[in-house]
């Protein structure tokens, strides 16, 4: 009898002599990425892909990107696979705004939240050879004058978090953010490359697309909205120490279908932890300059839910919902 008891805790033991995990995947993952191929979501996640696949952790998994409305296709996608635990998603701001605004059916509580990777902030770029535009108050000045002699880029979307960054920035400082001439291009690069080419004023982008662009002295940020000055980028001012107090981050979080169970959810919150802490991890971070910012599952949902409030807020702020 005793040996018998002995062989069994050993089947169900692990590596190390450590209890094996209640549930783990049996077939092949699927990271599912809401944006094209190179940018800094599929940078992540073949990230996350790379340190699971070289530390033998997870060997079965691919990276998907299934581009489209903001999110909305990827968070369809893998809601369709309800309580399966071997496709995972990245969430940004696109999940609260288009539930908000009507435009997707899912939102933060229609997934299984698991974990948060990542938060980033947002700045204002101004092409450095403007002649007229050079620092903060030039921008706040002309645009107290009229909301809509400035031409600024978004990014891919509106209401996303550059586009919500704005509006903060413009309640703050006094100017009617509803007046504003805003436009969007296919992402954040071709952003850059407008502002640049003098074919639009001033980007509301988020930090890692314009930094390159900066330290080569062809942009310049000239405001961040970290609570901190940002180490790679010394130079650049903080919102808040402008006197204008804007502090707000794009997200990176990873969730599952909806109907995940307690011990799937369990696995993909330690898995996501342990990648977290590693050193290959956080210079993926350091390259993008975004923050280092692991959230376990119960604190990521309380998270997404004050970010909800907030965007809602924003959104009639900017002049998208009344």
């Amino acid at each position: 009898m005793r040996i018998a008891l002995a062989l069994l805790l050993f089947a169900v033991a692990g590596a190390h002599g450590q209890p094996a995990p209640a549930w783990q995947p049996t077939r092949a993952v699927e990271i599912v990425v809401p944006s094209g191929a190179g940018g800094g979501n599929d940078r992540n996640a073949r990230g996350l892909h790379k340190i699971m696949h070289e530390n033998k952790w997870l060997q079965n998994v691919t990276v998907l990107n299934k581009v489209g409305g903001g999110g909305t296709l990827a968070n369809t996608y893998v809601n369709s696979h309800p309580g399966d635990g071997h496709y995972l998603v990245f969430a940004r701001q696109g999940l609260l705004s288009n539930h908000l605004l009507g435009r997707s059916t899912i939102g933060p509580n229609d997934l299984t939240t698991l974990a948060m990777l990542t938060s980033e902030p947002s700045g204002l770029a101004l092409r450095a050879n403007n002649p007229t535009l050079k620092s903060l108050q030039d921008v706040i000045e002309r645009l107290k004058q009229d909301p809509a002699s400035l031409t600024t880029s978004l990014g891919s979307t509106r209401a996303g978090s550059p586009h919500l960054m704005l509006g903060m920035f413009a309640k703050v400082a006094g100017i009617d953010a509803r007046r504003m001439k805003t436009v969007t291009f296919s992402g954040g690069a071709e952003s850059m490359t407008q502002l640049m080419g003098g074919h639009i004023d001033m980007s509301a982008v988020s930090i890692d697309n314009a930094a390159p662009h900066h330290k080569s002295g062809a942009l310049r940020i000239i405001g961040v909205s970290s609570a901190q000055r940002l180490a790679p980028l010394p130079d650049v001012p903080t919102f808040k120490e402008q006197g204008y107090d804007v502090q707000m981050s794009g997200f990176t979080i990873v969730m599952g279908p909806r109907g995940l169970s307690a011990a799937q959810t369990a696995y993909w919150e330690s898995m996501m932890e342990r990648i977290s802490n590693t050193a290959e991890w956080k210079r993926i971070l350091a390259a993008d300059l975004q923050d280092w910012d692991f959230r376990k599952a119960a604190p990521t949902r309380e998270y997404l839910r004050q970010q909800y409030e907030m965007t809602r807020g924003l959104l009639a702020d900017i002049g998208m919902t009344k």
